[in-house]
């Protein structure tokens, strides 16, 4: 009796859990590539923030060189934020063939109480002259139409601060057999609508693409708002958000990709540093109890399928061949879920069977988010993250 409790318990959890990834697909907003000539595009700046990016910075910076955009109406800052890898010589030579206005700056020194790419961001914002600043990492891809895209989605809908989810590029073993299921429990916890609900405390962003109207940024003192905030770009669209400015998330799989991190070891060093957050489980409680829901979902069907099979093999009767049938249902379920999200992603299809250890690591991601910023041990790019 009691393997029937969790076995229909489990089925019901699972439920649950398709039913708000479904309506999470569905409340998706993707902007549309843009192609249209118009006389009247505002002046933007693109604010690249660069620490020991030199195997990325070709890839970024020469494409937001090749934009479709008007070359008197746009702006490039790379910020040079101390590499010793070569960044700033190659971005310079990028720059030097460029029709666009194009510098590379040096970084500002640390000032006390802030982190390094807050810093670097404000301080690219400073050298800035557009009427949007559009901040981009130094690991994304742009199409050539991805500017008048996002300008034209912005402008429609009166936007002041615009974050979107670009293309998830996945190449290695690792990065295909742990970051769908990451996604996944990830997007779980989130509210596309309700982000985009002025009405709403919901705020999401990605700091991998954040556009801001320039008056709208600079009345609220730029990144000096978000300036000690490890998850800088969830705490700007919150702060944003509850200073009345219009926010929106959305999707750009067609005008931006980018690749975050290259191995297993890289995933859980750069999801360490914030997890908790982006999850909403800041507390060693929440965080637990986040750690039990992806433990659940990852683990438990499968389980208590073997389980009920080999308990229908020992005492065969109705109640065991209900359970068994029960458990089968979940999981076929749940293994089919996870081959529609590694074909979304443009992952192989036998990658479906390795979704569930990324959702049992996200949870440990939490966890040890919530350790190492309790602990103040938060490193990233060779610099420690105070909290």
């Amino acid at each position: 009796m009691l393997l029937l409790i969790l076995s229909v318990f489990c089925l019901l959890t699972v439920a649950v859990f398709i039913f708000r990834l479904l309506r999470l697909a569905k409340q998706r907003i993707h902007i549309p590539d843009s192609t249209q000539d118009r006389n009247d595009w505002p002046k933007v700046s693109i604010i690249i923030p660069a620490r020991n990016e030199a195997e990325n910075i070709t890839g970024s910076l020469g494409s937001v060189l090749q934009q479709d955009y008007p070359s008197d109406k746009l702006e490039i800052i790379v910020i040079d934020d101390f590499s010793d890898d070569g960044t700033k010589e190659i971005a310079e030579g990028l720059m030097a063939q460029s029709e666009f206005s194009a510098q590379c700056i040096q970084g500002r020194a640390l000032p006390k109480g802030w982190l390094g790419k807050s810093n670097a961001c404000m301080w690219g914002a400073t050298h800035a002259t557009g009427d949007y600043l559009f901040f981009i990492d130094a690991d994304t891809h742009s199409s050539p139409h991805m500017i008048k895209s996002v300008i034209d989605f912005t402008q429609a809908r009166d936007i002041e601060m615009l974050s979107f989810n670009p293309q998830q590029v996945m190449v290695s073993k690792g990065e295909k057999s742990l970051l769908p299921g990451i996604f996944l429990s990830t997007a779980n916890s989130m509210d596309f609508v309700a982000s985009n609900d002025p009405t709403q405390q919901e705020a999401i962003a990605n700091g991998q693409a954040m556009l801001f109207k320039a008056e709208s940024y600079r009345a609220v003192n730029g990144h000096e708002l978000v300036k000690s905030d490890v998850s800088e770009d969830l705490a700007f669209a919150k702060k944003m958000k509850q200073r009345g400015f219009r926010i929106f998330w959305a999707f750009a799989d067609s005008l931006m990709r980018t690749r975050m991190y290259t191995s297993a070891n890289e995933i859980w060093q750069g999801f360490s540093k914030n997890m908790n957050r982006i999850v909403k489980a800041e507390t060693l409680p929440l965080a637990t109890w986040y750690w039990v829901k992806c433990q659940w979902i990852a683990w438990m069907a499968p389980t208590l399928l073997i389980v009920s099979l080999l308990q229908y093999q020992q005492t065969p009767s109705q109640i065991s061949t209900l359970v068994l049938g029960i458990n089968l249902i979940t999981s076929l379920v749940l293994l089919g879920t996870f081959t529609g999200l590694v074909r979304e992603l443009s992952v192989p299809i036998r990658h479906a069977i390795f979704v569930p250890f990324g959702i049992s690591m996200n949870g440990f991601l939490a966890l040890n988010a919530w350790r190492l910023q309790k602990l103040n041990r938060v490193v990233w790019k060779n610099r420690s993250l105070p909290q």
